[in-house]
């Protein structure tokens, strides 16, 4: 009886910790972000702030990992992989998310009046700063990738027997990352975009496709 209540005292302990480490990876940027901000400050700051807090988290999650978790920030080692797998990678993901597009679109179709005035004021900002649109492609590549795919999926997967449900809960969180632009379409696509993608890192384990996918498509569509 002893012994069950310690199993039952330690995978709670277990449980907390991993829990609170998505919590970090979840609120520490948007947190950081929303206190470093001022009423007058410029859009581009505020946008380069939040880039900046984006990459901070990285580093923190891997401490995190190593001295609270004592694991490495991705559990999943990377598998070394030929030219022709990012190749056929890249095709593949290219096309799920052009029906992750199509898909997004339904609402629309269907006659729901979607929202685009704030992804369209953003989209018309940064094609008249190159640099900072480089910034947010590159940011959004590697640290929306290493965040949702390489440290909290894994670290679900952990917590449920079965992978669906953490494919779902991560395709959410990455969803709600991009709840900023206000619109239905938006949110419909980068849950899917993001389901994609988890179901690509539980296959293959290789977070580095992914980065490239992912920063080959905001730089593709910032045009």
């Amino acid at each position: 009886m002893v012994d069950a209540e310690i199993n039952i005292i330690a995978k709670r302990q277990y449980n907390t910790i991993i829990l609170s480490g998505i919590g970090i990876a979840i609120l520490f940027y948007p947190v950081v972000s929303y206190l470093a901000y001022s009423k007058d400050m410029l859009p581009l700051m505020r946008l380069f702030i939040s880039r900046v807090a984006m990459w901070a988290t990285l580093p923190l999650l891997y401490q995190y990992a190593h001295k609270v978790e004592d694991r490495p920030f991705l559990i999943w080692k990377e598998t070394p992989k030929s030219i022709y797998f990012y190749i056929a990678s890249i095709a593949v993901l290219s096309l799920t998310i052009f029906w992750a597009d199509k898909i997004s679109n339904i609402p629309g179709l269907l006659g729901f009046k979607d929202n685009y005035k704030t992804m369209k004021y953003w989209h018309n900002l940064l094609k008249e700063n190159m640099p900072m649109n480089i910034l947010t492609c590159v940011t959004a590549g590697v640290t929306e990738e290493l965040i949702t795919r390489g440290y909290i999926y894994p670290r679900l997967c952990l917590l449920f027997k079965s992978p669906a449900w953490p494919m779902v809960i991560s395709a959410l969180i990455f969803s709600l990352m991009h709840l900023g632009y206000g619109n239905l379409s938006e949110c419909i696509f980068t849950f899917i975009f993001g389901l994609s993608c988890a179901l690509f890192y539980h296959r293959f384990h290789n977070i580095q496709a992914l980065i490239i996918f992912h920063f080959m498509y905001d730089m593709i569509v910032s045009f």
